[in-house]
């Protein structure tokens, strides 16, 4: 059995940190760059949601080329891509609208990352024993945190003391950083899978094929990703939107501000997937519901927040409380869903299963910060109903999804997550480097 810490996973999460941190700055900066440009939380939801249109449409292609491309290429040129996204950027600025140059940047950057987080993930049961997938998948979700930790707090202090210039050029020196560690110390293996068809008609049958499976096979994960969709397009639209509201207009504090509190939701998706780690032989998928409602109840401390009267700081610190809390508990939801699909997907569907999850997980979330950006503007003045109605609805559909494991594992559906850890992974994959 092969350890966990292999050369080829260790060489994967080591050039993960230098993209995610470069996708983190730019994510976090751009955002709240058109804000404080004009003061809109409709805009800047608008900007949001334009951004995660293409993320949508192409995650399932991103999907298909992670099954049937070679990892490592993809990962590489991608991150090439988003170097040459960060140069054009920086020559553009004052010679077009800044919201709009912002709104295109990260159009390209939401696009990108539709393609490659589906093969970071896809790769993972190709590089790790079976046994060890929920815990290399937990470590996938900390690199990710950890990155979404430090981006923003260094995108908060660099762009808060010296402008949007500097963060763009931290973002492509990652991007580009990454690339070459990519080419030079990424190993994948790769089964080259022959096209009979045309690209575009080969791209259907994959999604189609990878929608049967989850529709007549595992009818219980398709339940549970349009639920988690029910989510995101209500606490984490939500989070998104107002976040940067309340600390930056609501609150008035700086933007480096705003770094701190994207930080605690990276801290707390962090802590999450350590939890995770650690307790990985303990965890049930049946009782990951319980996570979601704890995110739920931590919306509460943020309309405290928003409805009473305190110290400025003192509500600055409740505000990270509980947004450390939502994204603890929301990694360790997502963490074991991931791993589950991992685990119940055959080989040369993994890729596109779980880009078609993706997607489908996060369809509703544009109509979310759309939502979310008009009501912000809209009741600036009495904010307290959306964060406690958003609360209420959360809770809701934790319930229901509560319900929709217990019945669908119970029934014999799919295996629990925990009964599947040990057991042994047959893969035969041609090493193809290049």
């Amino acid at each position: 059995m092969r350890n966990l810490f292999n050369r080829s996973f260790v060489s994967v999460i080591i050039v993960q940190i230098a993209s995610l941190f470069g996708d983190a700055v730019l994510r976090f900066a751009l955002p709240l760059y058109v804000l404080n440009l004009t003061g809109s939380a409709a805009l800047m939801g608008a900007v949001a949601a334009a951004a995660w249109l293409p993320y949508i449409v192409l995650t399932p292609i991103g999907g298909v080329a992670a099954d049937r491309v070679n990892k490592r290429r993809i990962m590489a040129v991608l991150d090439v891509l988003l170097a040459l996204t960060c140069a054009a950027y920086l020559m553009l600025e004052g010679v077009v609208d800044l919201v709009g140059l912002s709104i295109c940047a990260l159009i390209v950057l939401y696009a990108a990352q539709s393609i490659y987080q589906p093969t970071v993930q896809a790769a993972v049961p190709f590089i790790v024993p079976r046994d060890s997938v929920v815990r290399a998948t937990a470590i996938v979700s900390q690199i990710s945190a950890l990155s979404g930790l430090i981006g923003p707090v260094v995108g908060g202090l660099v762009f808060g003391l010296f402008g949007i210039e500097p963060v763009v050029v931290v973002s492509g020196i990652a991007f580009a950083l990454s690339a070459v560690l990519i080419m030079l110390f990424v190993r994948i293996p790769h089964k080259r899978v022959e096209r009979t068809e045309g690209i575009v008609r080969t791209v259907v049958d994959d999604i189609a094929e990878s929608f049967t499976f989850l529709r007549r096979e595992r009818p219980i994960i398709l339940k549970v990703i349009l639920l988690v969709a029910g989510i995101n397009v209500t606490m984490t639209a939500f989070i998104i939107i107002g976040a940067p509201v309340i600390v930056t207009q609501i609150l008035g504090l700086p933007n480096q501000f705003m770094g701190f509190a994207e930080g605690a939701l990276a801290l707390g998706g962090l802590t999450g997937g350590i939890l995770v780690g650690v307790l990985a032989n303990r965890l049930h998928l049946r009782q990951a519901p319980v996570f979601i409602m704890v995110a739920s109840l931590a919306l509460v401390p943020v309309a405290v927040v928003l409805g009473a009267s305190m110290d400025v700081m003192a509500a600055y610190a409740l505000l990270l409380a509980g947004l450390f809390v939502c994204m603890a508990c929301a990694s360790m939801f997502s963490i074991q869903a991931i791993s589950f699909i991992q685990l119940e997907t055959p080989g040369h569907l993994v890729g596109k299963v779980i880009a078609l999850a993706m997607a489908l997980a996060n369809c509703a979330q544009p109509v979310g910060q759309l939502v979310y950006g008009a009501l912000f503007d809209a009741l600036r003045g009495d904010l307290v109903p959306v964060a406690l109605g958003t609360a209420a609805i959360s809770l809701f559909i934790a319930g229901l999804t509560y319900r929709t494991l217990r019945r669908g594992l119970s029934a014999g559906n799919a295996p629990d997550v925990r009964g599947l850890v040990g057991e042994e992974k047959a893969l035969e994959c041609e090493a193809a480097e290049g």
